[in-house]
């Protein structure tokens, strides 16, 4: 298993140090060519190192000084939404500093986790932390949502700062800020027009922005409890079932960013075509048996797949099994539809 953790180290007492994160992280230490040993790498310079491993990693704790690191790092920073999260902390381990992806990338929890590890103080400068606020970017993160605009973020978060409530439109519940303990710090909106009426605003919908128009105050989510059926004809290619996808989802107005994976029948689980368009989704793909699909109820069975795969629904069957949670099968907000060689529909999980 490869490390997802880099931690460095310049001095000897340093290296001590980062061995001893190591080995509670499972990470890979980075100390100077002249300390390292057996299974560690070794660097010429810290620069370089960093170069290097920058991206290939999730997480980088620095045994060192900040304005060193701050050099190393500078060049590769890119976005918050991608940044990996950065720690530094002193060679004694004293204090545990969140320097970069405080909390997309996780580096506030990871400098709180170090500074247990070493006894130390973790030390955490995002405004929302030092204020005891939520920050809603970790808040969609813990709830599993997707954010469509990050740049959104700042101005609610800004309103939270500034002691001025944020209106928000979650008819489910999703973010759970109805029994938080910060439930007194938003305006819960009936409609997405309330929500839209001025101001900062965050709006949890599995619904394409475009039918919204949000402004750039408004956070958009959207929460990932859609699930993509899909039934092929052999030997269809990824081409045509992506764009089939994109196209039907957006004249529908539905979310690509709320699907939580793309299911089928297990007699499709060597078509290249699917397989290599669920990749180009960035969605998981799981297959049932016939037999656990043919019982599935739908609007729209048929005889024709019963023949080929042993079931009258693939593609309704499949989004209502796998939008399945221990409060009911999944519910279609979109029945069938099919173009030459594909079949999709779209089921949602109960809140």
């Amino acid at each position: 298993m490869l490390a997802t953790t880099a931690i460095y180290a310049v001095t000897p007492q340093g290296a001590d140090l980062a061995r001893r994160l190591a080995a509670e992280y499972a990470g890979l230490v980075c100390v100077p060519e002249r300390l390292a040993r057996k299974g560690e790498h070794g660097f010429a310079t810290l620069r370089e190192c960093v170069a290097e491993g920058y991206a290939r990693f999730s997480r980088h704790i620095f045994v060192a000084a900040t304005g060193i690191v701050v050099r190393c790092i500078a060049p590769h920073l890119r976005a918050k939404s991608t940044d990996p999260a950065v720690v530094v902390l002193d060679q004694k381990g004293r204090f545990a500093i969140s320097l970069v992806s405080g909390h997309l990338g996780g580096a506030n929890a990871l400098a709180e986790d170090v500074a247990r590890i070493t006894g130390g103080t973790a030390v955490i400068t995002t405004a929302t932390d030092t204020e005891a606020l939520p920050s809603l970017d970790m808040v969609a993160m813990e709830s599993g949502c997707a954010i469509h605009n990050l740049d959104a973020v700042k101005h609610v978060n800004g309103a939270l700062l500034a002691q001025t409530p944020v209106c928000v439109f979650d008819p489910d519940n999703r973010l759970g800020l109805r029994q938080s303990p910060a439930a007194h710090l938003f305006r819960f909106a009936e409609s997405t027009e309330e929500a839209l009426a001025g101001g900062p605003a965050v709006i949890v919908t599995w619904r394409d922005p475009m039918c919204l128009g949000p402004g750039e105050q408004t956070l958009i989510l959207h929460p990932r409890i859609l699930h993509l059926g899909i039934g092929c004809r052999k030997g269809r290619s990824a081409d045509a079932i992506e764009q089939f996808v994109r196209s039907e989802l957006a004249t529908r107005m539905i979310a690509l960013e709320s699907l939580a994976g793309i299911a089928s029948v297990d007699a499709k689980a060597s078509e290249k075509g699917l397989l290599e368009a669920a990749d180009r989704l960035g969605l998981p793909l799981q297959f049932y048996p016939s037999d656990a699909l043919k019982g599935i109820k739908v609007p729209n069975p048929s005889d024709k797949p019963e023949k080929a795969v042993g079931t009258r629904s693939v593609a309704e069957a499949a989004a209502i099994v796998a939008a399945t949670t221990p409060q009911g099968l999944g519910h279609l907000i979109q029945e069938k539809i099919k173009d030459s060689g594909t079949t999709l529909a779209v089921a949602m999980e109960r809140a």
